[in-house]
């Protein structure tokens, strides 16, 4: 039951994250609440992304507004970056990493707000 719980909640926080931009606002604290392991919780947001990042770089590619061979390019650092990144997580305690998550959400949050109000003054 709990996989088609996460399966859920990363399906619709990608959703929205197409749409609205703001989907790890919305997945990140409702799979936190559901109480999967943090590094989980991770690893599902980041692969709803996944699919959220290849939608727009289909997009980006059929519209023309980017180049193959340019997005070529950058795939070496994106691994490499995606690989220190899974490495640093895994290092951390679940402890640390909920904390840590706590924090980062609250500053999203507090950006995506005060963005979000900026455009209607």
């Amino acid at each position: 039951m709990t996989i088609i719980l996460l399966l859920a909640i990363s399906f619709a926080a990608s959703f929205v994250g197409t749409l609205a931009r703001s989907g790890g606002l919305n997945g990140m604290p409702s799979l936190l609440l559901i109480g999967p392991p943090i590094h989980q919780v991770i690893g599902s947001v980041k692969f709803s992304n996944m699919f959220a990042s290849f939608s727009s770089f289909y997009i980006l590619l059929k519209k023309k507004q980017l180049k193959l061979k340019d997005a070529l390019q950058l795939i070496p650092f994106a691994l490499f970056g995606g690989l220190c990144g899974g490495l640093l997580a895994n290092s951390f305690s679940g402890k640390a990493m909920n904390l840590l998550a706590i924090c980062l959400l609250t500053v999203a949050l507090d950006h995506e707000f005060h963005q979000k109000t900026a455009t209607f003054r």
